[in-house]
């Protein structure tokens, strides 16, 4: 695999940590899943009283020291919580050998089965359904389910 694959590799994992950083944040719901949650009465709207509960409760759980608010301190505490659990993962994943870091053999042997598990027709390509498919499933399968990613 080339350079274009690992960089693919890093920016996905950037890409969770960020997601995941945000997720501290209010934000309004941009899935049907995630806005039917929030919308209480089902009226197909998310009003400041629906939203405004949910809010506190996830800022709230990074007061560690509960005093009613979220310290720089705090979010980099949780923050960097997210970073060593992301690299956890990452590493676990991708570096073979267990030597702390990922080669390139490595990356390439994990691209490479990624790609093979999810060309379901096995045309050595993978269609934007056959990637959903793959995703779901894997979303489906148990942790340690013993699958490339």
């Amino acid at each position: 695999m080339n350079r274009i694959a690992f960089a693919v590799a890093m920016i996905s994992g950037l890409v969770v940590t960020t997601g995941a950083a945000l997720a501290l944040e209010p934000y309004l719901p941009r899935s049907p899943k995630s806005f039917a949650r929030l919308d209480a009465n089902g009226d197909g709207k998310v009003t400041l009283a629906e939203i405004q509960p949910r809010a506190e409760q996830r800022m709230m759980r990074y007061d560690a020291d509960r005093n009613g608010s979220v310290s720089a301190a705090e979010i980099d505490a949780v923050l960097q919580k997210m970073v060593e659990r992301r690299r956890s993962q990452i590493l676990s994943r991708l570096d073979a050998d267990k030597d702390g870091s990922v080669s390139k053999d490595e990356l390439d042997r994990f691209v490479m089965a990624l790609v093979e598990s999810a060309d379901a027709d096995s045309d050595g390509g993978v269609t934007l359904e056959e990637a959903k498919n793959y995703r779901i499933a894997k979303l489906r399968k148990p942790a340690n389910g013993g699958t490339a990613n």
